[in-house]
């Protein structure tokens, strides 16, 4: 027998069950030459030879009285004859499956039931700590909840006006529900949103800006129903947001974010399935789809899951704040019903900053100056700006981009606005239904602009820019920005240090604007560069909107 090179020989020697043991013939493809008689062994050289093996055993079991069971019996156990080859090629994937399926059925089972049991234990303590609780429905398994969406009522009726319209089976609609189901369903792991990456939140928020809260009503914050579901509506300044406002809100719930195509990245966007987010496709008109996101929606806001969403749809580009995009807005009101136990309530947050990580992309952009680049090239330019920092902190020079306020609003209760509004929006027409959704749109954004905090870099901006000059006094800067923190004081709105005066504001404005390099001050007069004044405007356009209804 020969085992050739990157081959492996298996063979099993066996003892024969009786002390009678069978001939050759039988057994390894052997003949004796002749036919007949004791005689050298001789292999078979052709395949009609090797057919005459099964005659001579038949005609061997009845000569020697074997029965089939203890023929076949003695066959087998008469190794030794015989050499199994395995390829190593085959070995090895084999040896890997085996051992993966070993870890599945019989290691990983008992390992996960500990794991659940551990999490459930941690979400109950959580829930004892956490003003909104973790509701079921975030913690169900992702599995069921796509299975939940994909056997909903109102997604096989869609399903089923699909399939004519497109002229598709059943099969192919469901697998494209499927498929979109398990884009859209998070996987949340409690033990990662508030152990590893609510650290780096807090270490990442902690490091780049000094962070302030503040409240317009901090009573009818205390007052809100904790059983509702809540909604956190924000302003989008910058991709630090979903950080900043997660790092904030912990102590209170575990928001779901609505997350747009950006962060399909991997590995950012597996971590932030953990962390609760389900992604959106903004620009998508199917459906289909849009019915499976609908229903997901709805059933959050049915199990009293917390969720934050952006109503303008994207970050903004010039500063201001955009117009609410209603696609969201409008599947959380379509099934609400004003008598269940359960309110609605939408939370008006205001975020700003001093230093924007976006703002002169965006600056750029609006001015027209913006050279497009490759995703190399940005992905370098990041990584600089990164090692940059780094070495700073390193060296100990490394100074904070200054303020990021994030102010919440007066809480809007859903009901309390259809009891004023008298109507139920389920039974009111498409286009009557649209209307109410967006005029409570105009009323979340008025309600989110007033929450804007206002910012020592955003205020020196704001006069600048109103004085129409690259180059200003010192002391004309630090009067025309004490009347303006005036008339905003008059009008309630949050300052980043309420009880801080005009001129230390200013100063800490100037202070950050000067480490950028965008003002330059020289025996009291300061000037700016042509160049900088897109970056200026960026920032005053933040708050213009306070501004714009004063006398």
């Amino acid at each position: 027998m020969f085992a050739f090179p990157g081959f492996v020989a298996l063979s099993a020697a066996a003892s024969p069950p009786w002390g009678r043991s069978l001939p050759p013939p039988f057994l390894a493809g052997w003949r004796r030459p002749g036919g007949k008689g004791p005689g050298k062994l001789a292999p078979y050289s052709t395949t009609s030879e090797v057919g005459c093996r099964a005659e001579l055993a038949s005609a061997y079991r009845h000569r020697e009285g074997y029965t089939r069971r203890n023929f076949a019996l003695c066959v087998r156990r008469q190794g030794g004859l015989e050499t199994v080859f395995v390829p190593l090629y085959i070995l090895i994937p084999l040896a890997v499956l085996a051992a993966v399926a070993l870890a599945e059925r019989v290691l990983l089972p008992p390992v996960r039931v500990v794991m659940r049991r551990w999490l459930r234990g941690m979400s109950d303590d959580l829930n004892k700590t956490l003003r909104l609780k973790l509701q079921p429905f975030k913690l169900t398994r992702k599995r069921i909840v796509e299975e939940m969406l994909i056997h909903d009522p109102d997604v096989a009726q869609a399903a089923k006006g699909y399939r004519e319209a497109n002229n598709l089976t059943w099969d192919e609609v469901t697998d494209l529900v499927r498929v979109w189901a398990r884009e859209i369903v998070p996987r949340f792991n409690v033990y990662l949103y508030y152990r590893p990456t609510h650290a780096l939140a807090r270490g990442l928020a902690r490091a780049l800006y000094r962070v302030r809260i503040s409240f317009l009503d901090k009573r009818a914050m205390a007052a809100m129903d904790t059983d509702s579901s809540v909604i956190f509506v924000m302003n989008h300044r910058s991709n630090f947001d979903y950080i900043i406002v997660s790092y904030i809100v912990s102590r209170l719930a575990a928001i779901s974010y609505a997350v747009g195509e950006w962060a399909r990245i991997w590995p950012l966007d597996t971590l932030l399935r953990r962390m609760g987010a389900y992604f959106v496709r903004r620009k998508a008109s199917d459906p289909l789809y849009r019915k499976v996101l609908e229903r997901f929606v709805q059933l959050s806001a049915e199990s009293g899951v917390t969720q934050g969403i952006f109503p303008e749809g994207r970050l903004t580009r010039d500063g201001r704040l955009g117009p609410a995009k209603l696609g969201l807005l409008s599947y959380l009101l379509k099934r609400f019903d004003p008598d269940s136990p359960r309110d609605l309530v939408f939370v008006p947050v205001g975020i700003n900053y001093d230093r924007v990580l976006e703002d002169r992309t965006h600056a750029a952009e609006t001015a027209g100056t913006l050279t497009r680049v490759s995703t190399g090239a940005a992905v370098r330019t990041a990584l600089g700006a990164a090692g940059k920092y780094l070495w700073l902190i390193a060296r100990g020079r490394f100074h904070r981009f200054g303020f990021a306020c994030v102010n919440f609003g007066v809480p809007i209760s859903v009901k309390r606005y259809l009891e004023a509004l008298g109507r139920d929006l389920r039974r009111l027409p498409e286009d009557e239904y649209r209307a109410e959704v967006e005029r409570l749109g105009a009323v979340l954004m008025r309600e989110i602009a007033r929450a804007v905090p206002v910012t020592p870099v955003a205020l020196v901006s704001h006069v600048i820019v109103a004085a129409g000059s690259t180059s200003m006094l010192h002391d004309e800067l630090a009067a025309a920005a004490e009347l303006s923190l005036a008339a905003l004081r008059s009008r309630g709105v949050a300052i980043a240090l309420p009880r801080t005066g005009a001129a230390e504001l200013v100063e800490l404005g100037l202070r950050s604007l000067r480490l950028r390099r965008v003002v330059h001050e020289a025996d009291g007069v300061l000037s700016i560069a042509a160049d900088d004044l897109p970056l200026l405007q960026y920032h005053a356009n933040s708050i213009a909107h306070h501004f714009e209804s004063l006398p």
